[in-house]
């Protein structure tokens, strides 16, 4: 079985070698619909607190990856302090956004909660301007910024914002409970922000199976943490069709990470995240055809400024 992996690995590079546009394209569309497929399986856990899910899912991607790196040798623990801090910083980062982004799912659509992540671009930008202070901020920056956050108003509807517009609460079928969700999917856009941040600057420093070892172990600590101290997560004991469906959603949301990093790490960073864009078409098609929902006029035209800001950020950035 070895002999096997290791010999598609190395056809697969000398594939890349041939396809260097075109098979990373092809990587991160798989990882988008196996992203969306995962996401999407949440919906059927019913009465599985967040939790618990993200406990079996990196416990399974932990045993993936442990049989990976027996195959092809990595170090775990690195040598260099500055690397190790990385590494605890992807995973702490990780973390939050894991739990925020489970718990989002719960509360709020499946598509929407992928768009609102998938404005983690513009954090990037804003992060590298600020912080980092590498870019510089243009009009254009500023109005595609602001286009995306209208966008995100559109499809939060916060109450504050909407009464002042003239809408009533009930007329926009709103719940708070909504509302956290959506917060919860941009805090996950945040965080991601942030982890890209750390994985770039270790994408010499440490193997990608690495880190996403350290991305699994914290995310096991974290959530076993928050079940034990939130009064909301209630251990649920997994009959052997959940079980089922658990192992299926895991081994998902595990082959997508690894397609990701493979696609993120091969290819050009900004054509990918363009081509990542995909996981929501992905999803509202699967929100719509099989959960049948209604995404709604306001919903809809505010995924589609979204979109549209993310496109022209990540076009301006590829021609530099």
């Amino acid at each position: 079985m070895a002999n096997l992996l290791i010999g598609l690995t190395q056809q697969l590079k000398v594939l890349e070698k041939q396809y260097p546009t075109g098979l990373p394209a092809f990587y991160q569309l798989m990882s988008s619909l196996t992203f969306a497929i995962h996401t999407f399986s949440i919906k059927f856990f019913e009465g599985i607190p967040a939790s618990q899910i993200i406990v079996w899912r990196s416990v399974l991607t932990l045993i993936i990856l442990q049989i990976l790196i027996q195959m092809f040798p990595c170090q775990s623990y690195p040598k260099n302090k500055g690397t190790l801090i990385k590494l605890i910083g992807r995973g702490v980062f990780g973390g939050i956004g894991f739990i925020s982004f489970f718990l989002a799912l719960k509360l709020t659509t499946v598509s929407e909660a992928v768009v609102l992540m998938k404005t983690n671009p513009l954090w990037t930008t804003l992060l590298v301007v600020y912080i980092y202070k590498t870019e510089k901020m243009t009009w254009k920056s500023m109005i595609e910024i602001l286009f995306c956050i209208f966008g995100v108003i559109l499809i939060s509807k916060p109450p504050i914002i909407m009464s002042l517009l003239g809408y009533e609460i009930h007329q926009l079928e709103f719940t708070y409970l909504y509302f956290i969700g959506l917060c919860l999917s941009l805090l996950t856009a945040f965080t991601t922000s942030i982890t890209q941040v750390l994985i770039s600057s270790l994408s010499k420093e440490a193997h990608q199976l690495v880190i996403l070892q350290y991305f699994s172990l914290f995310g096991i600590t974290m959530a076993c943490i928050y079940q034990l101290y939130s009064p909301f997560e209630q251990f649920h004991i997994l009959n052997l069709q959940e079980m089922g469906l658990m192992i299926i959603s895991g081994f998902l949301g595990c082959v997508a990470q690894l397609f990701m990093n493979r696609s993120m790490m091969i290819g050009d960073v900004t054509q990918m995240s363009l081509v990542g864009q995909s996981q929501i078409v992905f999803n509202i098609l699967l929100d719509v055809l099989i959960m049948k929902q209604n995404i709604g006029i306001m919903s809809s035209i505010g995924i589609f400024m979204i979109a549209a800001s993310l496109v022209s950020n990540i076009k301006k950035k590829n021609k530099k």
